[in-house]
This record gives structure tokens, C-alpha cells and sequence, in this order.
């Protein structure tokens, strides 16, 4: 049985990661702030093999609290942290509150879950995936505190390689670009039409796009991959 911890997975990216998941197999636990219906839908037809936790990242308590939940870190296999958030204002218009919420739930809150879930695969190794954004190699107007969050999250992914390596625990990290998703969505249509012409494959990705990439991490076919970055941006930092 292998055993993988999903945080963020209540809706788009979050919720095909773990659709694909459990078609390969897989024992899915799922973090997220609420229970949606997509997720809760997703638990009904997995037999079992999907479980879910309400915690809200904002919260360090609540992150500190579900850092010793056995239930669900005990006998990981895997991990991806995807839960995030984002902030969106030029850095002088931007209050100190929304950037420590970002960087509570972007950086803190994967780093006090890696170190708990390391410790358990010390002895028969693991894999990471640390989903992080393209916004951590490309200055974008307006996203300082949420690049500097992404960017962060790829160096301590890189540090875990080096650090945990010769116990049989990688880690990486994925970039994607825009999205076809909620966040997407809200974007003027001269804003989306701006973007699709800057990437080199004509259009916005989706979810598909990434989740593949993920699965392919965590399985035995990446067993040489760690220490590195996957952009999936379709062009668009070309």
C-alpha cells in the first residue's frame, strides 16, 4: 500500500492530483480548509482510500497540531504540498498582514509538515513534491510576497535533496504558469487574452496539464529526479 499526504486538495489542482492518484493505486489523505463538494464526491467512489482533514494553514496551531496526527503521517510514502495562497497588490500598497498569512500558509506551513514526514521515511525513504509557481523565476507586478513565498519553497526543496538524498527521500518542486482555474477566472479578459499571447503554446494550462507531472514524481520512473524544478508554464518564461 502506498500512502501519500495531499494538502490543499479540495478543488481543481488539489482534486485531479488525487483523482489520478488513486487510479494509480495510491492511499490518498487530503488537507484542505473545508470539505467541497468536487472532494466530497471524489471520497464516495474511492472505496476508502481517500481521507480528509479540515485545517486551515492560515493557523500555525492548527499546522503545529496536525504535524502530530499519526493517523495521518505515519507510514507516508509521499507528500505534495500544494495548499497556498495568494497576495495580490504592489508592495507599498500591500499590508504586513497579507504577507505574513502568505508566507504562513505558502513557506511555514510545508516546512513544519516536511520535517514531521521526513522523520518518518529516514528509514525507507520517500518522495516530495513541492507544487510552487513560476511567479519564483519571473518578476510579476504585484506578487512580491507570494513570489518571494514560491521562491523560497524551491530552495528549501532543494536543500531537503541534498539533505535526505542518501536515505532514499527526494524532493522537487513544480512551477506552473497560469492556469485554467477559479483564480484565472477573475481575470479581465484583456489580462487573459495579454497572457496566452505571451506563451509559447497559445493558451492557459490546466489541471490535467500538471497533475500527470506529479504522479510521474512520486512514482518509480522518477527514481533519479531530485533536487530540481519542472516549469509547466506552456512557453510562457521561454
Amino acid at each position: 500500500m502506498k500512502k501519500v499526504l495531499l494538502t490543499g486538495g479540495s478543488r481543481g489542482l488539489g482534486v485531479e492530483i488525487s483523482r489520478r492518484l488513486l487510479a494509480e493505486g495510491w492511499h490518498v489523505a487530503v488537507t484542505s480548509r473545508r470539505l467541497t463538494p468536487e472532494l466530497n464526491s471524489l471520497i464516495g467512489s474511492a472505496g476508502g482510500r481517500l481521507v480528509h482533514r479540515a485545517i486551515d494553514f492560515a493557523r500555525p496551531e492548527e499546522v503545529r497540531a496536525f504535524a502530530e496526527d499519526a493517523m495521518f503521517l505515519d507510514g507516508l510514502d509521499a507528500f505534495v504540498s500544494n495548499a497556498a495562497v495568494g497576495t495580490e497588490g504592489l508592495l507599498t500598497l500591500t499590508s504586513e498582514a497579507a504577507w505574513r498569512e502568505c508566507l504562513e500558509v505558502n513557506l511555514l506551513a510545508p516546512m513544519l509538515l516536511a520535517r514531521q514526514v521526513v522523520k518518518g521515511m529516514l528509514n525507507r525513504g520517500g518522495s516530495l513534491v513541492f507544487i510552487s509557481s513560476v511567479a519564483a523565476r519571473t518578476g510579476l507586478a504585484g506578487l512580491s510576497a507570494y513570489a518571494a513565498s514560491k521562491a523560497a519553497l524551491v530552495a528549501f526543496s532543494r536543500v531537503l535533496a541534498r539533505e535526505y538524498g542518501e536515505r532514499g527521500i527526494r524532493s522537487n518542486c513544480i512551477l506552473p504558469g497560469y492556469l485554467e482555474t477559479e483564480l484565472s477566472a477573475s481575470l479581465a479578459a484583456e489580462q487573459k487574452a495579454r497572457l496566452v499571447r505571451r506563451t509559447a503554446l497559445g493558451r492557459l494550462g490546466n489541471v490535467q496539464d500538471v497533475a500527470g507531472t506529479v504522479v510521474f514524481l512520486l512514482s518509480a520512473e522518477a527514481q533519479f529526479i531530485t533536487g530540481t524544478e519542472v516549469v509547466i508554464d506552456g512557453g510562457l518564461t521561454a
